[in-house]
């Protein structure tokens, strides 16, 4: 959990990806890229080019990332420009240019907020490496209508695109009948219909009456996912205890099926229980484990009912672990 022990990259929400770069050298330097689209991984080579980092910005060669976004990309040899189109939006770059033409208006390609919070042009130019041509991988997307988030681990940066209209495939991994029972002795009823929406991926040598473990890959008693603590006489009328969250990867293996099943397990966890604040909680919960908040102390060890909306008392406590989600606490 070391995106909420240390925080040692606090990182603001509105920070784009264009930023990233200039994070990472600053602490070491990225050596890899992984940049994926609707959740499926870009595969680079060295005939279609890779990402580069110039003056701390991300550049990608256009034609990969844009037709793996479905657009269509024709260049002009003569006028050193290339167009990327789709039903709803052309995009024309032209090689030594700040700037792009989007349906006919001049945008910039590179902003920063100045001093006063103003958005200001950087001079951050389209530019030809070998045959291929480059850009800011968030103008592209961006201006295309996608969404573009990222996270760095390691030497490694990664960037999340989602396209309009497309979320990244995840499982459905069904629901638990109505709402959590607060009541002095609901707390048995609640861990029984948490381990029946657990199913196989219930580890049972974990819990009982008042504990359901998730583990779907049933390892040692330690490697479960989450697990929820419902008992009498604790601090909280219910825990939720998050000890891994999911990662986008290309790795391709068994263990990436079950890590897929993390989020919206979770994420229906929390509406049993938080009917009225899962969806605000979730976002802070994968915006900490993603590097988004701004400042940690906004959300770890205090009651963030009223950020969330909830009726009942809510802490965030970077335990040991994994992160504990207190409800009811005293």
């Amino acid at each position: 959990m070391k995106q909420f022990k240390s925080r040692k990259l606090i990182l603001l929400i509105a920070v784009f990806v264009l930023v990233v770069a200039n994070v990472a050298y600053a602490s070491g330097g990225v050596e890899n890229y992984k940049i994926f689209i609707d959740g499926k991984p870009v595969q680079f080579n060295k005939d279609l080019g890779y990402p580069i980092v110039e003056n701390g910005r991300t550049l990608v060669p256009i034609r990969i990332i844009s037709e793996n976004m479905g657009y269509n990309v024709e260049w002009e040899n003569k006028e050193q420009k290339l167009t990327i189109t789709d039903t709803k939006t052309t995009i024309e770059f032209k090689i030594g240019e700040t700037t792009a033409l989007v349906n006919g208006k001049r945008v910039p390609m590179d902003t920063r907020e100045d001093e006063n919070g103003k958005s200001v042009p950087v001079d951050t130019k389209a530019q030809l490496v070998g045959s291929r041509t480059y850009v800011p991988i968030r103008f592209i997307s961006e201006n295309m209508g996608a969404t573009v988030d990222w996270k760095i681990e390691g030497k490694t940066l990664y960037v999340y695109i989602v396209r309009p209209g497309t979320t990244p495939t995840t499982p459905n991994v069904g629901t638990i009948p109505g709402t959590a029972d607060y009541s002095e002795n609901g707390y048995i009823e609640n861990i029984k219909k948490i381990s029946e929406f657990f199913g196989k991926d219930l580890d049972t040598r974990m819990g009982g009456k008042t504990m359901a473990s998730f583990n779907p890959i049933m390892g040692g008693t330690d490697s479960s996912f989450l697990y929820v603590v419902n008992r009498p006489g604790e601090d909280y009328e219910a825990k939720v205890v998050v000890k891994n969250w999911f990662v986008n990867s290309d790795i391709g293996t068994p263990m990436e099926k079950e890590m897929k099943k993390i989020n919206p397990t979770v994420k229906e966890v929390l509406r049993f229980y938080l009917p009225d604040g899962y969806e605000k909680l979730y976002k802070i919960i994968d915006d900490g484990f993603n590097w988004r908040w701004d400042d940690a102390s906004k959300y770890v060890n205090k009651d963030i009912s009223n950020l969330i909306g909830s009726d009942k008392p809510v802490k965030l406590i970077d335990g040991n672990g994994g992160l504990h989600i207190e409800i009811g606490t005293n």
